[in-house]
């Protein structure tokens, strides 16, 4: 099938919908977290399903249309690297050397398995899920990386109505009690999540992606089609941003809460260059309208309404258990360090690690620090996969920012969305919701602008991606 004319334009249609609906699909199933894990399969087998579809779409002299980037593929092995290896058998003098402390040798000694071969992972079957667990996010990653930039548009338009969504079934949650989609959740506004700072994420990214799906048509510059005045289309991002703003607080996530407040900050600063011919009064006017809109929604919330007095009253750290769970999971990264346990064995180590004078019923689920506890799981290797992701997706953003300042608002928008998950990792855990890992590889995504190089060309010569 040539790769030019009208067939390839609906074949790159055809793509960006495959990547849309992986997204919606991402945001409405994968939001149950390790209790709920049949929703999260259903999801993997939808992922390989869109991988499939991608594939067999034909592009420019039969090759896969559009390709992603080579840059995106090497964030994407760098991502399967650690769990791949840590699942590689090896021969006992080898996983003995990686075990410091010699605690693992002496556990299988009791059962006459010290000298056989092991895996550097303290739990295979823990790793190999944790590793088919990034198969949805790195796909979506892949395709948002390969969509142009009029598909991306529309990416960000569809995560925004996603968002309403949740904050619509989140409104009815708060005001009911019903529904929830999960049996173990928050009794708090959490839409399509079973976790109240999950699904605060997921409404900040929806705010972002509302802005910068705006921007399209806020500018004096405004594209000559059919589509919102500049005037609609601010009055629809102001009533947006007071929808979600305000579904955030009702989660009552106190880190969620105080993102927003800087999430909101950043975007008015993406927003000012669109609006850089109206009057010196009309800027901060309409920047201040977009920051009062929340309050004024807040207010109408808390009358009659418990929901905001009770994200107030979280804003308490006495009780908090997170830094018990930091102080025994730092023990057990040292105790594993530099290999770490694995990838998704943070839990074992964790109950392994409980000190005596904090135990409890319940079992720790997570560590509460993405950070902390991705140093558990893998050790250096995980720690130095990590930052040259970082480093590349940084130099990737940089590079497209100056080479297509029509793009620039994209990448912000993908940024801004990997940087409210970086932000929240610190206390919490955002990535380890599939909903979530969905939502930041197509952040992360967005910030790879493919090069000259990188595009499959028709036989005319003309990009066709």
């Amino acid at each position: 099938m040539p790769g030019s004319g009208p067939g390839s334009s609906r074949q790159v249609g055809r793509h960006a919908w495959i990547a849309a609906g992986l997204v919606a699909c991402a945001v409405v199933l994968g939001g149950g977290g390790s209790p709920s894990p049949l929703p999260e399969i259903v999801l993997q087998l939808i992922a390989v399903a869109a991988a499939l579809a991608w594939l067999w779409l034909p592009g420019a002299d039969g090759a896969p249309d559009p390709r992603p980037p080579r840059r995106a593929w090497i964030v994407a092995a760098l991502a399967v690297a650690v769990p791949l290896v840590q699942l590689v058998p090896l021969p006992p003098a080898l996983w003995h050397a990686a075990d410091p402390h010699g605690d693992r040798a002496a556990a299988l000694a009791l059962i006459g398995r010290a000298d056989t071969w092991q895996p550097l992972s303290h739990s295979p079957p823990r790793t190999l899920a944790a590793l088919l667990a990034l198969g949805p996010a790195l796909l979506a990653f892949l395709a948002a990386a390969a969509l142009d930039p009029r598909a991306r548009r529309k990416l960000f338009g569809v995560i925004a109505a996603l968002a309403l969504c949740a904050a619509l079934l989140g409104a009815v949650q708060v005001a009911l009690g019903e529904p929830y989609l999960y049996p173990e959740n928050h009794r708090s506004l959490t839409g399509f999540q079973a976790n109240r700072n999950a699904a605060a994420d997921v409404l900040l990214i929806g705010l972002v992606a509302a802005t910068v799906y705006a921007l399209d048509w806020l500018g004096p510059d405004r594209p000559a089609r059919h589509g919102p005045s500049r005037l609609t289309a601010g009055l629809g991002l102001a009533g947006a941003a007071a929808v979600l703003a305000t579904a955030v607080i009702a989660t009552q996530s106190r880190t969620g809460i105080a993102l927003s407040i800087a999430v909101l900050a950043a975007l008015g600063l993406l927003l000012r260059p669109a609006l850089r011919d109206l009057g010196r009064w009309q800027v901060p006017a309409g920047l201040a309208a977009l920051a009062v809109a929340p309050v004024l929604a807040l207010a109408g919330l808390a009358a009659g309404n418990t929901a905001v007095t009770s994200a107030l009253e979280r804003f308490v750290f006495a009780d908090d258990a997170r830094r018990e769970l930091w102080r025994d999971a730092w023990f057990a990264a040292g105790q594993a360090w530099p290999m770490g346990v694995g990838m998704g064995a943070a839990q074992p180590a964790l109950i392994a690690a409980e000190r005596l004078e904090v135990l409890e019923a319940s079992l720790p689920n997570r560590v509460h620090n993405d950070y902390l506890e991705l140093a558990l799981e893998s050790g250096l290797a995980g720690l130095a996969a990590l930052a040259a992701i970082g480093a590349l997706l940084a130099w990737s953003a940089r590079q497209g920012w100056r080479a297509d300042p029509g793009e620039r608002p994209l990448i912000a928008g993908g940024a801004l969305i990997v940087a409210i998950a970086a932000a929240h990792s610190f206390v919490d855990y955002p990535v380890r919701s599939m909903a979530l890992a969905v939502l930041v590889g197509t952040g992360a995504g967005l910030l790879i602008v493919p090069g000259r190089g990188d595009r499959a060309e028709s036989p005319s010569g003309k990009p066709v991606a």
